[in-house]
């Protein structure tokens, strides 16, 4: 009635955190990723190696090093495992 919040902090604080994260979560599944990161992104997906994946789709180690560091880059992961897991969470696996 004064104008206040009606919610606790610690509520607040919690619903703040969830809506951070779903933001997040969606901005993830609109990230804008070439065809060759969701190629790269599935092969992560099953856990295979750099060098496995190169063979795969017949590019360089060191190419598939570039689209993995630009694929976390677009989707804010800090690293392969966290997108494999949210890859296989997201059906890309």
């Amino acid at each position: 009635m004064d104008g206040k919040n009606a919610i606790s902090p610690e509520l607040m604080s919690l619903l703040a955190t969830a809506l951070r994260e779903e933001g997040a979560s969606d901005r993830r599944s609109k990230a804008n990723l070439t065809e060759r990161e969701i190629a790269i992104l599935k092969c992560l997906a099953a856990g295979k190696s750099n060098k496995l994946i190169g063979r795969e789709l017949d590019i360089m180690e060191s190419t598939v090093k570039v689209h993995i560091r630009n694929l976390l880059r677009k989707l804010q992961f800090r690293s392969r495992v966290e997108a494999a897991v949210w890859a296989v969470g997201h059906d890309f696996g």
